[in-house]
C-alpha cells in the first residue's frame, strides 16, 4: 500500500513537533491501592516459588525487590477491570508494563494473564488528537497553500484503525499501526505514539 502525501510529509512533520502534554485526570487506582495488589500478587508468587522441591532464591529476591514507583494511567475495560501503565522499580532496572486489576470487595487484585494487551485509545480519541494537531500547525502555517492542506487534512482525515499496539517498556509510550484515510489522498499507514495520563491521551511526537 502506497504511502500517502499526508502520512509522507504533513503528518511526519505534525508529529515531529506534537506536544507531550496531556490532559490531567484522576486514575482509576492510586499509587497505594496498586502497590497493595500487587504486593498480594507477589507474596502469592514468593509462595509458590517456596513450595518448589528447588526454590530458587534469586527468583525470591527479583520478585520481592520489584515495586510499583508511579500510577501513569488507567484505562476501564468493565465495571470491575481496568489495566493500568505503571512505573517499575527492580534489581533488574526500571521499566514501565501494564497490569490488569480487578475490583475485589474493598480492594483491587491483579488478573495474572500471560499477556496483557497494552491499552490504547479509541479510534475517536486518536483521530481527534491527530486532528487537533494538523489544525493547530496550520494555523501557525505562513504558506497559504500549506496551511490550507492541514485545515484540509484536519477536517477530513480518518483514523480507520488502530493495531499491534505496544508498550514501550523503557518509556511509557503506546506505539500503534494506524491506519488512515482522507478524501483527497487516499488510504495508508504510520505509525503512531501515544500516552496515557491518568484516564486521557495525547499523542506523541516521533
Amino acid at each position: 500500500m502506497p504511502i500517502i502525501a499526508l502520512t509522507s510529509r504533513l503528518l511526519c512533520l505534525a508529529l515531529l513537533s506534537a506536544p507531550g502534554a496531556a490532559f490531567a485526570a484522576d486514575a482509576a487506582l492510586s499509587l497505594d491501592e496498586a502497590k497493595a495488589a500487587f504486593r498480594l500478587a507477589i507474596d502469592a508468587e514468593i509462595s509458590k516459588q517456596a513450595s518448589k522441591p528447588s526454590p530458587s532464591l534469586l527468583v525470591a529476591t527479583m520478585l520481592e525487590s520489584m515495586k510499583i514507583a508511579a500510577v501513569q494511567g488507567c484505562q476501564p475495560l468493565d465495571a470491575a477491570q481496568t489495566t493500568c501503565i505503571l512505573r517499575m522499580e527492580g534489581s533488574i532496572g526500571d521499566n514501565y508494563t501494564a497490569l490488569r486489576f480487578r475490583r475485589d470487595g474493598a480492594q483491587w487484585r491483579v488478573v495474572e494473564e500471560k499477556d496483557i494487551d497494552a491499552p490504547q485509545p479509541t479510534l475517536a480519541r486518536a483521530q481527534e488528537l491527530v486532528r487537533e494537531h494538523l489544525a493547530h500547525l496550520g494555523g501557525q502555517e505562513q504558506d497559504p497553500k500549506t496551511a490550507a492542506q492541514f485545515k484540509e487534512f484536519a477536517a477530513t482525515l480518518t483514523v480507520t484503525a488502530l493495531e499491534s499496539c505496544e508498550l514501550e517498556r523503557d518509556n511509557d509510550a503506546v506505539e500503534c499501526h494506524a491506519e488512515l484515510d482522507t478524501p483527497s489522498q487516499g488510504k495508508g499507514s504510520k505509525p503512531l505514539r501515544f500516552r496515557l495520563q491518568g484516564a486521557d491521551w495525547s499523542l506523541l511526537p516521533e
